[in-house]
This record gives C-alpha cells, sequence and structure tokens, in this order.
C-alpha cells in the first residue's frame, strides 16, 4: 500500500502538475475548485504478476510502493501508461526519464529566486597546447559567491549551456581552418539554443565562464549582444579561482589615437595584460590610423589587470569609445585590424560592444612565433 509519506513526497516534487502532459491536477477545468484530481501510477507494477504492467521488472516488491517508483499523472495519462499496446513503448527505463526529467525541472524552477537565478553558458576549448575544461560546479559556487543562483537548463543532464571545442582538430595559432570549424560549433549552438531560450525568456540573466582562445571570445560576444543582462567572469592567476578577488583596485582604460592615412582600414592594439606599443604593429598595416587601449598611467599592463567587475566594465567603455570615434570622425573605414594582449573577460566584453551590420569588420590577429596574422573576421 502506497503510504502517506510516499504521496506527500510525489506531490511535492511533482509540483501538482502531471509528469506527462502538465496538466495542473489540483484544479478542476470545469468548476475552477480545488479539486484532487491526480493519480499514483506505479512505474514498476506493484506485483510481479502479468497482469501488472512492468511487473516483471527486478525492483523489489517493498520498493514499489516508494515516491521513487511512483508518477503523478492525470486520468487519462495513467490509463496510457497502462494500456498493454503502450508497453512496448512506456517501458520502465522510458518512464524512469520522463520521472527524472518532470521532478527536476520542477526542483529548478521553485528552488531559485526568479530575480537571483543566473543561466550558466560554459565554453571550452584550447589554449597554446592545453585543452581546457570549464568545470559545471565551479560555476554555480563562483556565481554563489556573487549571490546568484545558478541555472542550467535546456539539457536534460543539466549541463546547461555548452559550447564544447576541445574536440576541434589543429588547434594552432592562425589556423583558419580550426577558427572556422569552431565558428561553425558556435553558429549551431546561439541558432538552436540560445537565440530561441532568449526569445521565449528561459534565459533572463546570463553568467559566461569561458577559456579558449581570443578570437573566438571576441566572436560569442558578439553573437551575445548587449541586450541581454551579463556577467562576465575569468579565471585569476593571482588566486587560481574564477570569483573576483576581494580587495583589488579598480584599474581604469583609456585610449589613444595615433593618424595615420584615409585608408578604409585602421588597427587597434590592445595593451591591456601585456605591453603592446603601436611600434609593434606589422609591417603590412603601417601606415593606417592607429587605436590603442591601455591602463592608465597609474597602473601598468599585466594578466590580472582585471581584477574587479569595475576594471571590466572601463574596459568595455574604451573599446564602445573607440568604436563611436570611428563611427563618428572615420565613417569610411570598413575594417579594424585588432590586435595585442587582453584578459578573456576584456576579449568577451569587446565583442558585445561591437553591433553586428553596422560597426566596421573586425580582423582579429593571433601572434604566431613572434608575428601577427589575421585568425578570424567578424561582421
Amino acid at each position: 500500500m502506497i503510504s502517506e509519506h510516499a504521496t506527500r513526497l510525489l506531490l511535492v516534487r511533482s509540483g501538482g502538475r502531471c509528469a506527462v502532459c502538465y496538466r495542473d491536477i489540483l484544479t478542476s477545468s470545469v468548476t475552477w475548485k480545488s479539486v484532487p484530481l491526480g493519480e499514483r501510477a506505479h512505474i514498476v507494477g506493484r506485483s510481479t504478476s502479468t497482469r501488472s504492467p512492468r511487473g516483471d521488472d527486478p525492483l523489489p516488491l517493498e520498493q514499489r510502493d516508494e515516491a521513487d517508483n511512483l508518477l503523478l499523472l492525470c486520468g487519462t495519462c495513467h490509463d496510457d501508461l497502462d494500456i498493454a499496446t503502450n508497453l512496448d513503448v512506456l517501458t520502465v527505463q522510458r518512464l524512469r526519464e520522463i520521472k527524472r526529467k518532470h521532478e527536476g525541472r520542477i526542483e529548478q524552477l521553485l528552488s531559485v529566486p526568479p530575480a537571483n537565478s543566473t543561466t550558466i553558458l560554459r565554453m571550452q576549448g584550447s589554449i597554446g597546447d592545453s585543452k581546457v575544461h570549464v568545470d559545471r560546479s565551479m560555476a554555480a559556487a563562483t556565481v554563489l559567491h556573487a549571490n546568484r543562483y545558478a541555472k542550467f537548463p535546456l539539457s536534460p543532464d543539466r549541463t546547461g549551456l555548452e559550447i564544447d571545442l576541445r574536440h576541434v582538430a589543429d588547434p594552432n595559432a592562425g589556423n583558419g581552418d580550426y577558427y572556422a570549424s569552431c565558428r561553425r560549433i558556435i553558429d549551431q549552438f546561439v541558432r538552436r539554443q540560445f537565440a530561441p531560450a532568449v526569445e521565449d525568456g528561459t534565459i533572463q540573466h546570463l553568467s559566461v565562464f569561458s577559456l579558449a582562445r581570443w578570437p573566438l571570445l571576441v566572436y560569442l560576444g558578439t553573437l551575445i549582444g548587449d541586450k541581454l543582462d551579463v556577467d562576465i567572469y575569468q579565471r585569476h592567476r593571482s588566486t587560481e579561482g574564477w570569483s573576483w578577488p576581494s580587495g583589488n583596485l579598480n584599474t581604469r582604460f583609456a585610449w589613444e589615437t595615433v593618424n595615420g592615412d584615409d585608408s578604409e582600414d585602421i588597427v587597434l592594439v590592445l595593451s591591456l595584460s601585456a605591453t603592446v606599443h603601436i611600434t609593434e604593429i606589422p609591417q603590412p598595416l603601417t601606415g593606417y590610423t592607429a587605436y590603442r587601449i591601455s591602463p592608465m598611467a597609474d597602473t601598468t599592463a599585466h594578466y590580472d589587470v582585471i581584477g574587479t567587475p569595475d576594471s571590466l566594465k572601463s574596459a568595455e567603455r574604451a573599446f564602445r569609445d573607440v568604436l563611436a570615434d570611428i563611427e563618428h570622425h572615420r565613417k569610411h573605414v570598413r575594417r579594424v585590424h585588432v590586435l595585442g594582449a587582453a584578459p578573456l573577460s576584456a576579449c568577451i566584453s569587446l565583442g558585445r560592444a561591437v553591433t553586428l551590420d553596422i560597426h566596421p569588420q573586425l580582423v582579429l590577429y593571433d601572434r604566431v612565433e613572434g608575428i601577427y596574422q589575421p585568425a578570424l573576421e567578424i561582421n
């Protein structure tokens, strides 16, 4: 016999909804009065009799009336579940998967305060000769430290939004085929998962964790855009963690211009995580007008130069100011050649500052054996 305790567990875990059709089974659809319409359905039949649906499963008899072996269903779905002609499709394995997904969804929806929830997006690829991993539990702990609660929607195994580039062959700097393959994977992810979830409101706030080559981070940033509320995280060399270290000073960034010819091409030098001078611009790009973004005079470029969220915002403002200056004073420009060194979080922010089909094309450069080479074109 099913105990009252098992029934209560089932009702709570199922959220008062049919696990198959999601119908509200606590309210009459005719009178709209509170009526208990739910039925407790066994996944593995109560007995081993041939008349007990799926009763030949090896689950011990004493466990068959427990909540873990029960589905909360409406009457119609319960009938369908136990009809003999459906048993070859509605197997024990299939019903357990239905139960897991439904109860997991209810738990996720009801356990996270909407105002504080965030959807985790992880992108992992190759840096240098290493294939890097961005751990899901680490991401959840990091956003919790920032007073947010992690959501991992759109995947039955709760891995959430994930772009995995680690299997792409030949991740060598400057390899155009590698970047083209990664770009297709990112485009597919955005088209199939990300964009629809933003459109239907599944994603209200996004937290981004990414380790990959910097041109791919810029590209991801352009596709995320600036219409969504986004927090960008980076791994800090000083702590080996992703949470923003306490006590760090805010870094401010500024930009300067060296005027060149009136070509449709200009250069943007990023001197954030390492000092890169305009004099280091490769020969084919010399003569073009050049912009350079770097920390203000009281700070030198270094790997952890962005150690606070406000520092990241300052870098993004500098990116936007450069793009605005180009738009207002150099309307003839068609291509911006971007090279230099910047923290990974800043690369995503640079991409978010770009408005596709409005700003000039970005040509992103890899440094290969000390020489800058075009790697990826955006827009």
